[in-house]
């Protein structure tokens, strides 16, 4: 008996069939209706923006590169997120209405093709020799009123592309099949099935054996090897290896249904060559089995399957944006704390500057003044009637290279500002960075605002055409005409018979006047050097940089909470289309009305959900039982308290300490959750933090 004709739906499966229609039309509205949802938060989110956007465009920032590198962000947060609904739609579209769909998913050479044929009844055209990759494109072909779509295999050479072509196929799918060889499990296979249970999907895993058998293979050894092959220790071995690598991602495979096949006998029954062995060929192979767990499976759930399917084409993709904005805003609040610190540092340093450039200043006037004036008595002795003595002060002011020290000490405080602030700039851009990814195919950049080259191109000459000390240095004739000594001081002699004192006198004066002078110049200098000092230093390098750090600090910030703001407002339309979801469930499986039970729903579709109930409420174990199997996602309750922290602590489990959990508050209320062991918790916490963000809202992080 040859196994030729393709068997008819059984009247269970018709009947499951005609009832996935229904439910198919029922999850396209819930599809629809959550788009657009969806919809009016994206547009009051991006007139939110725009309006934003256009505050920062006539702002006083003063830095515009500042501006300009914010405006350029929040443009790409808004024309990412205003096509976000589209995208949506048209994945929606992309679902059949109709038709029950399946996607065939396995790596190279798992036995894809084989199965594909088996289910045509074809000649085995398809299937693939060695290593030669068969499926390329996406096929698709009914079997029993099902859509089977094969796709390209996962984990190849180069094959990138390819397993782009599959996800995407599995995403508008109904049910997976995966399937798997009796080889140990390969770690990029487990990588695979975490993406596809990560959208959500059901999954029925098979396992394909390798064991020879053509023409020329006894009947009898085959058969004896394949009993082996179906041994079921070690079929439970790799089993268990295959769920080994889910507890890596924090999942529970075991509720996966397993089926094992020798699909190579199974398609050999159907050929010609091997009519006399086709019925034993057939048993052996186990392929009914695989059949009827599939039809099983669809008469079971497929219907609420199907409705699933509309429901997280849409939750998945708004999970994964809600998540990166929370992580954005995380980020940025983080650089903004960072850019706060950074700004703390160079306050401190520019007081410190400050008064220390005073000091210094200070101490160079004080030594040339003190030199000059040791200089005085002896000058004066020597000059008190020299007609060029203006000269010869002028000759020890140069010897003393007052213009050259004052303007070498200007040039240190100014290397030293120029060092610190290249410091600060190079700290600023080695541990900020503004680099975020909205979509898997579209990042978003800001660039570098504390740009070094823009700050610093003062930095070689402080002080070009000199200090001018010059024009406060003493001229003219400081002897005879300042003191009129010379001839009256001949005819003095004459008229005086106390020479020595008009002499002491003379010397006096003199001593005085050069004294006032040095006063007078080093006040001269003190004000020139300090107007250096401040314009060309604190109040162009200094104080812009600062203020430079203000705006990117206000930027970061306001950039934090737009996101955040995003987040929730997506977030509350996410809790709207989990609960309808969940609704469904209960109703489905004969718990109508316990949606009641429930004040919010956070999810992971594919891994696990918080139910937040009321305080003392109780969610009946079979329910919760039920609801586990339909969906394959774990359930964990919280309680709703008013303390925040309390229900934060919850949601995450004994998998942290949560004792050292901190609660931010900004403007009075809770913005953000320290949590300083974020990076040392187990993957299974790490999903139950991501759902503790969506109950509460917070932004999470270290």
């Amino acid at each position: 008996m040859l196994f030729k004709k393709q068997p008819k739906p059984s009247n269970e499966l018709s009947a499951a069939l005609i009832e996935c229609k229904a439910f198919a039309k029922r999850g396209h509205v819930l599809a629809n209706d959550a788009v657009l949802l969806l919809k009016r938060v994206v547009r009051t989110v991006s007139r939110e923006i725009e309006s934003e956007i256009s505050n920062l465009e006539i702002s006083n920032f003063n830095d515009a590169t500042t501006t300009s590198s914010l405006v350029s962000q929040l443009s790409s947060i808004r024309s990412n997120f205003e096509i976000l609904p589209q995208r949506l739609m048209e994945d929606i579209d992309s679902i059949s209405k109709t038709t029950f769909s399946i996607t065939l998913f396995g790596r190279t050479m798992a036995g894809k093709s084989t199965l594909m044929e088996i289910l045509t009844h074809g000649k085995g055209e398809s299937i693939g020799k060695g290593s030669q990759r068969t499926t390329r494109d996406v096929r698709t072909y009914m079997y029993r009123d099902l859509q089977i779509t094969d796709v390209p295999g996962i984990a190849a050479f180069e094959g990138e592309e390819d397993e782009d072509v599959a996800f995407d196929a599995a995403k508008k799918s109904d049910l997976i099949l995966f399937l798997i060889t009796d080889d140990a499990p390969q770690a990029c296979e487990a990588e695979c099935l975490n993406r596809i249970l990560g959208l959500g999907k059901p999954v029925i895993c098979i396992i394909n054996l390798k064991a020879d058998i053509s023409n020329s293979t006894s009947l009898k050894m085959f058969k004896r090897d394949i009993l082996k092959k179906f041994d079921v220790e070690r079929l439970d071995t790799i089993k268990q290896q295959f769920f080994d690598f889910g507890t890596q991602y924090g999942q529970d495979w075991r509720t996966i249904r397993f089926a094992y096949v020798h699909l190579k006998s199974a398609f050999l029954s159907q050929q010609s060559e091997f009519k006399e062995s086709s019925a034993e060929l057939f048993g052996l192979s186990r392929f009914n089995y695989v059949e009827n767990l599939i039809v099983s499976e669809i008469s079971k759930n497929g219907s609420f399957y199907k409705l699933k399917a509309f429901s997280d084409i849409v939750v998945v993709p708004v999970v994964n944006a809600l998540e990166v904005l929370f992580f954005q805003s995380a980020q940025n609040s983080k650089q903004g704390t960072i850019l706060v610190g950074k700004r703390k540092k160079l306050k401190k340093w520019t007081d410190e500057f400050e008064s220390d450039g005073k000091r210094r200043i200070e101490i160079l006037l004080s030594s040339i003044s003190g030199e000059l004036k040791r200089e005085i008595a002896t000058f004066a002795e020597d000059n008190y009637d020299n007609s060029n003595a203006s000269n010869e002060w002028n000759k020890i002011l140069k010897t003393r290279n007052v213009e050259q020290r004052a303007s070498n000490l200007l040039r240190q405080l100014g290397k030293e500002c120029e060092e610190e602030l290249r410091e600060i700039s190079r700290e600023i851009n080695s541990e900020v960075r503004f680099s975020h990814t909205v979509f898997s195919d579209s990042s978003i950049n800001m660039h570098m605002l504390i740009d070094g080259k823009r700050i610093w191109n003062w930095a070689t000459t402080l002080v070009s055409g000199g200090l001018m000390i010059s024009s406060l240095f003493i001229t003219g004739p400081i002897g005879w005409i300042g003191l009129g000594v010379g001839f009256f001081g001949w005819l003095g002699s004459l008229l005086f018979s106390d020479r020595e004192k008009k002499i002491h006198d003379a010397r006096k004066k003199l001593e005085k006047k050069l004294s006032d002078h040095i006063d007078q110049m080093i006040v001269g200098l003190r004000k020139r050097m300090l107007c250096i000092f401040y314009d060309e230093l604190m109040k162009k390098q200094l104080y812009p940089m600062s203020r430079t750090i203000d705006d990117v600090i206000s930027s970061i910030f306001m950039l934090s909470k737009m996101q955040q703001d995003f987040a929730t407002a997506l977030n509350r339309k996410l809790q709207e289309i989990n609960a309808a979801v969940i609704k469904e469930a209960l109703a489905y499986l004969g718990y109508a009305g316990l949606e009641w039970h429930i004040e919010s729903t956070a999810r992971i579709p594919g891994y696990a959900m918080i139910l937040v109930l009321d305080d003392g409420k109780r969610f009946p174990d079979d329910a919760s039982k039920a609801l586990f199997y339909l969906l394959n996602e774990k359930i964990w309750f919280v309680f709703k308290k008013e303390n925040i922290k309390a229900m934060l602590s919850q949601a995450i489990g004994r998998g942290c300490d949560r004792g050292t959990i901190r609660i931010q508050y900004i403007d009075n209320s809770p913005r953000i959750a320290h949590i300083p062991s974020l990076d040392n918790v187990d993957v299974s916490t790490k999903n139950r933090i991501r759902m503790a963000q969506q109950i509460t809202e917070l932004l999470i992080m270290k």
